[in-house]
């Protein structure tokens, strides 16, 4: 029974020693500018005099991590976290006997926050926020992907931006038109840009910093739902009185909406032009139906649309939105609209299943192709000489 004792007080006495030999290192980690704790920073921690290193950990949501460390000695702490520049601290555990405490600021790398809040398009009721979108982005300048998140359970997400870089978003969601962005990040003096801004609504907001070399990019952007009969009124597409040409304004228009076919590529839409009240109706729907002929021939030819995915309805003043007898300009003209109705989806989905990455690598192939210069060969068989050329 005494020798028991012994070895217990023995064994007792080694962990007092052992566990005297030893504090704990407690570290907050914080972004600069007061703008709250950092999550998943790797803190390496080394013996900065035998250039071992202890370990290796990793802060939570609260920017917090927590390490046994030894004591008497003078450490070195490594902070590094993607999209921040990184940090070394000299942490003492000399004379200290239980606990050392380390609080940290690291700064973010140049660059901009783009902060996105999802909801559904807009109604004469209210804003649905829209929960479990995925979401990824891709940066087309290094090749590689930024961000994926699968199913996004707040209405919100944000991703940096680095500067020098293009970035495509694409934000997917079951019943929703899929919505594409591209962001050009300080390229050709281009600070933040995006391609088709006017996607983004209902707007966008920025806070930067002086030189413009980081900021936040606050957007709120609405998806619009894809079901069957669901009616779209397309803005900005004008006809010169009693003409059914594509005028200039019209074509830009009508690029937004192959976009919107190339990013959604199983929707099969009727497009439809309407007229005011003015002129016969016999007229009126002639002219209808020649604009809606008009936009979808220059929807299928200019943006290698299949033509089984549209179809041209003429209207005429049929479906006046205004029933005003006396009409002024102002009314006479939201009848005179341009709306694309869903009619159906195709069983096969080219997006299903697939990932930006791919989508994109794709995307480029295809340009290569088309792009390609098409050579002929002489029936004699010799190689031009663009050809021996380009080498292996």
């Amino acid at each position: 029974m005494k020798k028991q004792s012994l070895l217990m007080s023995i064994f007792i006495c080694f962990l007092f020693q052992l566990s005297a030999q030893n504090v704990t290192l407690e570290g907050y980690v914080f972004e600069d500018n007061n703008r709250g704790y950092l999550n998943l920073v790797t803190v390496t921690i080394i013996d900065q005099t035998t250039t071992t290193q202890i370990g290796t950990y990793t802060t939570n949501k609260d920017g917090f991590f927590s390490a046994t460390v030894p004591a008497g000695k003078d450490l070195l702490v490594k902070l590094s976290k993607d999209l921040f520049v990184a940090k070394q601290e000299i942490v003492s555990t000399k004379g200290q006997e239980s606990k050392v405490y380390l609080k940290s600021k690291m700064e973010r790398k140049p660059g901009y926050i783009f902060d996105v809040t999802l909801a559904e398009a807009r109604n004469a009721e209210n804003v649905n926020a829209i929960t479990g979108a995925q979401i990824e982005v891709y940066n087309n300048t290094r090749d590689e992907e930024t961000l994926i998140i699968d199913s996004i359970t707040a209405p919100n997400f944000d991703v940096t931006f680095e500067r020098g870089n293009h970035y495509t978003v694409m934000i997917r969601k079951d019943g929703y038109f899929n919505k594409r962005l591209e962001a050009y990040v300080d390229v050709e003096g281009c600070i933040l840009c995006f391609e088709g801004v006017g996607s983004i609504t209902p707007g966008v907001s920025d806070v930067m910093t002086e030189g413009f070399q980081m900021g936040s990019v606050l957007a709120n952007i609405e998806l619009e739902p894809a079901q069957i009969g669901k009616t779209i009124t397309i803005d900005n597409i004008y006809y010169d009185y009693n003409s059914s040409d594509i005028r200039a304004d019209a074509a830009l228009e009508l690029q937004k909406l192959i976009g919107v076919l190339k990013d959604n590529p199983s929707i099969i839409l009727e497009l439809g032009s309407h007229t005011d009240s003015r002129g016969g109706n016999e007229s009126n729907m002639e002219l209808s139906q020649a604009r809606a002929d008009q936009a979808v021939d220059y929807i299928i030819t200019k943006g290698n649309i299949s033509p089984t995915r549209l179809k041209s309805q003429g209207y005429g003043e049929t479906k006046r939105v205004t029933k005003c007898r006396k009409c002024s300009e102002a009314e006479h003209a939201k009848n005179r609209r341009t709306e694309l109705r869903i009619l159906g989806f195709e069983d096969h989905d080219p997006f299903k299943n697939r990932s930006l990455a791919d989508i994109l690598q794709e995307e480029r192939l295809m340009r290569e192709i088309q792009d390609s210069e098409i050579i002929e060969v002489p029936k004699g068989g010799k190689i031009p000489e663009q050809i021996k050329n380009k080498g292996n």
